[in-house]
């Protein structure tokens, strides 16, 4: 498949990189923030009483060393003034000024992460954006997504990772290193955020690391590498197992959601030791113990100081209901996309294997399943590929044999029905037609003998003509000296052909060179005629003549051919004529003078960067068309409609088109032989375009290589088809 019809095949998909990361920190704040409004919403009644006892006894010991004698009356008023001072100011170092610090510390930790991850997936983003506008995809962008897309959701967790890596360290430290804290409640609050955090931490990574890997193993691996890389495993590292990645996935759906309720349940608890009840009334056990009053009444009395006894308050009550509601929302999330992207994993490579099953069992043979995941399915579809490959090589094979026995079987029934016809025909007749039969068998034997010399006197008539057309034309050791680095395609149709190249020399100090490739009216005999007609011509008008100009060259080449044939406008009906293409070049300055009848030129040049190839493509006229092809331009410079002969219209002189050249660049002069050729499936001709596509793809050999597969790609195309025309290709490189 070419390079062109490739693109087209190619699924047009979008690349999500910081989507995943924004969805996977909104999921974690939606985690977080009801557990942590929760917890300090239930602990903040204690932290307002250890803080208004702390300012009592501050406030008790200031006063005995201040004011020894003074009245109670006025301690008391001290003491209300310095509460309603003091509380506010204890509670925002101890309960806001850490969390707030921690806050900032990780939010600068979530921009650097940000930071980084666009700019790992940046190349991402720009691959399958040009792909999807068909743009030219430069090499170092295509190689870093080819060598890290299966390594992308193991990078991108790892990135998201630092964040939570830091906030960890900062908690750590801050509880059990440094020990900031006033008082063991404040501590116990932070230590229980600390749990909560590392919790949703390892949630929100195991999401990212399954959403990209999700992403990538169905969607991006056919846009990044080819048919053939994707027959087999691409993954190098070790092959893992459904087995584990349903378990994983089964503890996540099991224990997510039981976790969350628990959470919400352990957080929203109040203990009874906390209310100071030392002799509770009716009512109050009542309202603790419900209906179990009368059994466990006289019990819980006795026990009312104990630590594990616990209760749930209607504030804890609502909050724990409104808790339980968010963290349903966001677990139903975590369990929908866990699920979906785990069966999706399994179910869409299993779907993609049946339906190619079921076109290799109606006998389409030339299908291939892409081995997307590296476990047994992914084995399966691998081993699947080989087996439909060694398939179709063996019914190719059956079907070959087939069909060779199946003709010689014909043939040999077709003879066996002649030889019984015959023998039923002559049974009677035998000994009286034996003379006869013995006569025409000689008379037979004596006609193709005839027939045989005739042949063979034609046929070394014809290669003895050959041989004076190849003396004729330039001899390789002055193509070798002129031209330097080139190649020559001559395939005539029969042994002689109406395609000839001519080269002159006009100056041995400097190179300046002469090339013309000639496509004369038929092929063989009466093109062959032609051709000497055409170098007998062109040597006339350059080497005696002295007209070096390509345009000029063709219009004396015209005269003359007008003349030799006698062609008048009364005989317009004759079509002897040449198709030309004739080139000056100048190898010292590096420009190039082209004229042409009907037969365009072509000039590649690779290894060009994007300002280089838009300029190209800006600097386009009427005779200067562009073919982009990655960092190859084919520019082809195209010849005047003009024939080498008479013309029913009014005829102008050729004209003269200058180019300038650069060094590597590549010319090619040619005849229509090579895109007229029918062959392929449909037998259609081979066409311009594809002549072109040829060109450019082999344009970075060297030029012996690219002669060989230009013949080669001809040969495929034309496979049992004969030759319909003569083919001259002639390749320069500058």
């Amino acid at each position: 498949m070419s390079f062109f019809k490739r693109q087209k095949n190619i699924k047009k998909v979008k690349y999500r990189g910081l989507r995943i990361y924004s969805v996977a920190f909104i999921l974690f704040y939606l985690l977080t923030s009801p557990l942590t409004l929760i917890l300090y919403t239930t602990n903040f009644s204690k932290l307002h009483d250890i803080n208004e006892l702390s300012i009592f006894q501050q406030s008790a010991e200031t006063d005995s060393l201040l004011i020894e004698n003074e009245l109670v009356k006025i301690e008391n008023e001290i003491d209300s003034l310095e509460f309603k001072k003091q509380p506010s100011i204890v509670i925002k170092d101890e309960k806001a000024g850490n969390k707030l610090e921690f806050e900032v510390f990780f939010f600068n930790l979530l921009l650097f992460v940000f930071l980084l991850g666009f700019l790992f997936n940046l190349p991402f983003k720009i691959y399958f954006k040009r792909l999807r506008k068909n743009k030219i995809i430069s090499n170092q962008i295509k190689v870093f997504c080819k060598k890290t897309l299966l390594y992308s959701p193991l990078i991108n967790t790892a990135i998201i990772a630092i964040s939570f890596i830091g906030g960890e360290f900062f908690m750590i430290n801050k509880i059990f290193i440094i020990n900031d804290f006033n008082n063991n409640l404040g501590k116990e609050i932070y230590i229980q955020y600390w749990i909560i955090f590392t919790v949703s931490a390892i949630l929100t990574l195991t999401f990212v690391y399954y959403w990209q890997k999700y992403r990538v193993q169905i969607h991006y691996l056919d846009s990044v590498f080819t048919k053939e890389e994707l027959k087999k495993s691409i993954f190098k590292f070790k092959k893992g197992k459904i087995k584990y990645r349903m378990v994983l996935s089964g503890i996540l759906t099991t224990f997510l959601p039981i976790g969350v309720a628990i959470s919400y349940i352990f957080l929203s608890i109040s203990f009874v030791k906390d209310l100071d009840l030392y002799a509770p009334t009716e009512t109050e056990l009542k309202i603790l113990l419900g209906d179990y009053k009368n059994i466990f009444g006289q019990m819980f009395q006795d026990h009312i100081s104990n630590p594990y006894l616990y209760y749930i308050n209607i504030p804890n009550t609502f909050l724990m209901s409104a808790g339980i509601v968010m963290g349903v929302f966001v677990t139903i999330i975590y369990l929908y996309l866990f699920v979906y992207w785990s069966n999706s994993q399994i179910i869409k490579p299993v779907k993609e294997l049946l339906g190619n099953m079921q076109k290799t069992t109606s006998g389409n043979l030339e299908n291939y399943s892409i081995v997307r995941t590296n476990d047994e399915i992914g084995e399966l579809s691998e081993n699947y590929n080989i087996m439909t490959d060694r398939l179709f090589e063996y019914i190719s094979r059956i079907d070959k044999m087939n069909a060779e026995l199946e003709d010689k079987v014909k043939e040999r029934t077709l003879e066996i029905m002649a030889q019984k016809e015959e023998i039923q025909a002559q049974r009677d007749e035998v000994e009286s037609q034996r003379d006869e039969i013995e006569m025409q068998r000689d008379y037979v034997v004596n006609q193709r003998d005839l027939i045989s010399i005739q042949k063979k006197s034609i046929t070394d008539s014809i290669e003895y003509a050959g041989n004076i057309q190849k003396a004729i034309l330039p001899p390789l050791e002055n193509l070798n000296e002129s031209l330097g680095d080139y190649f020559i395609i001559n395939k005539p149709k029969d042994i002689i052909s109406g395609d000839f190249y001519w080269t002159y020399q006009l100056s041995e100090k400097n190179k300046q060179i002469l090339v013309a490739a000639a496509d004369c009216t038929g092929h063989g005999v009466p093109g062959a005629l032609m051709s000497m007609l055409g170098i007998t011509s062109l040597n006339e008008i350059v080497v005696e003549k002295k007209i070096f100009r390509p345009n000029e060259i063709l219009n004396n080449l015209r005269l003359n051919l007008i003349k030799t044939l006698h062609q008048t406008s009364d005989k317009i009906n004759s079509r002897d004529g040449i198709d030309i293409s004739l080139c000056y070049i100048n190898f010292d300055e590096l420009y190039l003078e082209f004229a042409g009848a009907y037969n365009s030129i072509y000039i590649i040049r690779n290894n060009l960067k994007q300002n280089e190839i838009e300029n190209i493509l800006k600097n386009q006229t009427e005779i200067i068309k562009s073919f982009l092809f990655n960092d190859s331009v084919l520019i082809e410079i195209k010849a005047d409609k003009i024939p080498i002969g008479i013309s029913r219209k009014d005829v102008l002189n050729f004209s003269l088109k200058k180019f300038k050249l650069k060094k590597d660049d590549k010319i090619y002069m040619f005849s229509d032989g090579y895109a007229d050729q029918f062959g392929g499936k449909k037998r259609l001709k081979f066409m311009y375009r594809k002549f072109k596509e040829i060109l450019l793809l082999y344009s970075k050999m060297d030029m012996n290589e690219q002669k060989i597969k230009i013949i080669e790609e001809f040969e495929n195309w034309r496979g049992k088809e004969k030759q319909i025309d003569d083919i001259l290709i002639i390749g320069i490189n500058i």
